[in-house]
């Protein structure tokens, strides 16, 4: 692979001192088992260049303030030579070493696969207390893909695997064999047509997630292709960006989060739109996790919860 350009800091802001931070962006400009459209590599730099270019306030009712000025560091990126074992080792020290800090890691791919370092590292650091959150058009349950188990498609088998709790929201592609996977696991993913025709079937996947922490993975393809068409596999129907927020906002205000990770945006020539759309969202889902869970709704949450545990029965 050809040498990368060098990472800006996020936001084009002056680096804060460590002691002071709490959260540090790792970006993995990993392409190693991408399936359709290349690029994912350049996604990082894409990210990062077209951050320097956001306005630093944040203009949302729950926020209005600059979450930059909470102090969110950026590393350079890790090594994405080797296998992708090898990168994986990589991302979980990477991660291991912030969450050491205290610091709330933030992995920027790259393709799907980065997260499964991330979680590996979490697992290690404080055990199965906490849920997984895929934002993604896609389940990536598959057990291989194209002869591969450390594979994009396969991350949230892998996670699962891990012991891990994992919810889908947005999803609107999978396999015969996924659906298998679903029907044997008893796993309820949150499709996309059903999240945009009937607000309370986004309710009801909410509520299901256990109460406690959560770790957040952002697939762009999340969004429809005509808002974020520099993806891999840009599937139709997608969630537009005031879903995709209202999601967040739920999210952050019912669970303290304990790691956050947006991957696969492979950047267009000549087109910065998507570029764009996807800093403003790591921006927003950084300044949602950082303001940190709602008390109230925290309360609501774990007794909405306990109300569906006891209809799913």
């Amino acid at each position: 692979m050809a040498e990368l350009p060098p990472i800006t800091p996020f936001a084009g802001v002056p680096q804060p001192p460590e002691d002071q931070a709490r959260a540090a962006i790792i970006p993995v400009p990993l392409e190693s088992t991408v399936s359709y459209r290349p690029g994912t590599a350049l996604g990082p730099t894409a990210l990062m260049a077209a951050s320097a270019h956001m306005e630093l306030y944040d203009e949302l009712d729950l926020l209005r303030e600059e979450p930059i000025s909470r102090g969110i560091l950026t590393r350079p990126a890790v090594d994405t030579q080797g296998t992708v074992a090898e990168v994986l080792a990589r991302v979980r020290a990477a991660v291991a070493a912030e969450l050491e800090a205290g610091r709330l890691p933030v992995l920027v791919g790259g393709e799907h696969t980065v997260t499964l370092g991330a979680l590996t590292a979490l697992v290690e650091s404080r055990g199965r207390d906490f849920s997984v959150v895929s934002l993604d058009a896609h389940l990536d349950l598959r057990d291989s893909y194209q002869g591969q188990r450390l594979s994009h498609a396969c991350v949230m088998r892998r996670a699962v695997e891990l012991g891990l709790e994992v919810h889908h929201l947005g999803v609107r592609s999978c396999s015969q064999a996924e659906a298998r996977f679903l029907e044997e696991r008893g796993i309820v993913p949150g499709w996309a047509r059903h999240l945009r025709q009937d607000v309370s079937a986004l309710d009801d996947h909410l509520w299901g997630i256990r109460p406690g922490p959560v770790y957040i993975s952002i697939d762009v393809d999340v969004l429809d292709p005509s808002i974020m068409p520099a993806t891999g596999t840009p599937e139709p129907g997608g969630l537009d960006w005031h879903d995709l927020t209202d999601i967040l906002i739920d999210l952050c205000s019912c669970h303290p989060v304990v790691g956050l990770d947006l991957v696969e945006l492979a950047p267009l020539p000549g087109l910065a739109a998507p570029d764009f759309t996807a800093a403003r969202l790591l921006y927003r889902a950084l300044g949602l996790a950082l303001r940190g869970p709602n008390p109230r709704a925290v309360a609501l949450h774990r007794q909405r919860w306990e109300e569906w545990e006891k209809q799913s029965l």
